[in-house]
């Protein structure tokens, strides 16, 4: 969901962004505590599929625990503070639709179809992509890009 936007600025913005996100890369904590249960777990999802797609990446910065953990081709980023997590939203240049929702304990997996959004130009409308959410205690831990996983059950 993450790819290079068009325009010299905006990739000077995003690189900059990521070599000083980078520095924060760390292994997630593996302490526990309370699971969610699925139906908390596919709300939580929801609610930060629509502040992304309305462009409110603080209110997604808000869903998040802090720090948090965001794994996308190959790179992991920790991010420690809800400006970091907004910024690393206005970066995704994809909008999306969730078509369906797994979860299994405390990792929920959304498919979702891509589209341009507001303020989001997508380099992919119409592909679909996936990621994991890690959620405990109702905030979402981490967001990890996967390959679409095979058809589930719908949202």
């Amino acid at each position: 969901m993450c790819h290079p936007p068009a325009g010299h600025i905006v990739s000077l913005v995003r690189a900059i962004a990521c070599a000083i996100l980078a520095a924060s890369v760390v292994i997630p904590s593996a302490a526990a505590s309370g699971t969610d249960t699925p139906t908390e777990a596919k709300r939580v999802v929801r609610a930060w599929s629509v502040r992304l797609n309305a462009y409110d990446n603080a209110g997604a910065a808000r869903l998040f625990s802090r720090p948090a953990t965001f794994v996308q081709g190959g790179a992991a980023l920790r991010l420690r503070t809800a400006a970091d997590i907004a910024l690393w939203h206005r970066l995704l240049p994809c909008a999306g639709q969730i078509v369906s929702i797994t979860v299994k304990g405390e990792r929920a997996t959304a498919v979702f179809v891509l589209a341009n959004g507001r303020n989001r130009r997508c380099d992919a409308p119409g592909a679909r992509a996936a990621a994991v959410f890690r959620i405990r205690d109702g905030k979402i831990r981490s967001w990890t890009q996967v390959p679409v996983p095979p058809q589930g059950p719908t949202a």
